[in-house]
């Protein structure tokens, strides 16, 4: 006859190695789900911002109207506002104008007439519209130079829309995230973002 013993439970070095073992998987599953979940709030952020574009670019286009959208940081987050023309200013009517002048308020224009042109004014000479402020949270943003982002530059990022829908030129700027994750997005001339 087979004699049955007893057990009488598990030892103290047994418990240790499952809780270890739990613990490893553990870590592993939050290092896995911090990264979905930071890769997860991007992508939202990146299809929030593209919306928005599509959506003042159907504005401008629908209302007759040019308008600008400065992308800004504010610390790890970043701020989208919309502008639209002072209504004494009576050159920004001119699309040609407006296509052949800068998108920004610098300098280096030699074209004198470019000074009262929408796309190449101030933001501080526009009116802001109310109720198409948006806050992004943890998502960055920088200039680019091309669509290899060769050169980085700081915000504010302005970009104009004209009032065929159109934009005077193609803009390229980089989202990030903590420079965990990065996507560079162009403006095109047509005032599609991609």
């Amino acid at each position: 006859m087979s004699h049955l013993t007893a057990s009488k439970g598990i030892t103290l070095i047994e418990l240790l190695v499952i809780v270890a073992i739990l613990g490893i998987f553990s870590g592993i599953g939050y290092v896995s789900f911090t990264s979905v979940d930071t890769g997860s709030n991007f992508r939202a952020n990146k299809e929030t911002i593209s919306s928005y574009l599509e959506r003042i670019r159907f504005k401008a286009f629908s209302d007759g109207k040019h308008y600008k959208v400065r992308l800004e940081n504010v610390g790890n987050d970043m701020q989208i506002k919309l502008y639209q023309p002072d209504s004494s200013n009576i050159k920004w009517r001119d699309l040609n104008l407006n296509r052949r002048c800068n998108c920004w308020s610098g300098t280096g224009n030699s074209d004198t007439n470019c000074n009262n042109a929408f796309s190449n004014s101030s933001i501080s000479s526009l009116t802001e519209v109310d109720g198409f402020t948006k806050d992004l949270k943890k998502i960055n943003i920088k200039n680019c130079n091309n669509s290899s982002c060769g050169t980085e530059t700081d915000p504010p990022v302005d970009l104009c829309f004209l009032y065929d829908g159109s934009s005077p030129r193609d803009t390229h700027f980089k989202l990030t995230n903590n420079d965990e994750l990065n996507l560079i997005i162009k403006l095109n001339k047509t005032g599609y973002a991609e």
